[in-house]
């Protein structure tokens, strides 16, 4: 039985690991609610993401998505009042990762709509995924993870 036991922790174990990996994120961990019933996220320099939590927070992100795969993206400050992003380039960029094995991530583009970044998930990825959101201020680039979506 001990045998059967330290089979199935070993297997639990194993298939945790990519989640573990990941877990770290990019950016401060929150605790924020969203104003739209939405996922918030930490925004930080896309080249500081590689710091994990360690990453400066710049602002803040709230992820709000649809049934049919629209998503819109709202830009908070640290207090989570909402950011006028009107003279940040008005396209952005996510890319739509899948977490299965051998499936192939694909980009679409989000558009600034007046108060938030708006754009539509492409058909075909599986779930669950990670976004990760790439936005301009002023010549400096600024990413949001959103990770383990379903």
């Amino acid at each position: 039985m001990k045998i059967l036991q330290s089979v199935v922790f070993s297997c639990v174990l194993v298939s945790s690991m990519p989640l573990m990996a990941h877990d770290e994120g990019h950016g401060p961990k929150l605790n924020d609610s969203g104003k739209f019933g939405g996922t918030v996220s930490a925004v930080v320099e896309k080249k500081d993401a590689g710091l994990g939590a360690k990453a400066k927070l710049q602002y803040k992100a709230e992820l709000v998505r649809s049934a049919e795969g629209k998503v819109q993206v709202y830009l908070y400050d640290s207090t989570m009042k909402p950011v006028d992003a009107s003279s940040w380039a008005k396209i952005g960029t996510v890319t739509a990762a899948p977490l299965k094995k051998g499936s192939k991530s694909k980009s679409f583009p989000v558009n600034f709509e007046g108060k938030a970044f708006t754009g539509q998930i492409p058909e075909g990825i599986s779930k669950p995924f990670n976004l990760d959101f790439v936005f301009v201020e002023k010549g400096r680039e600024l990413l949001s993870a959103f990770d383990n979506l379903d």
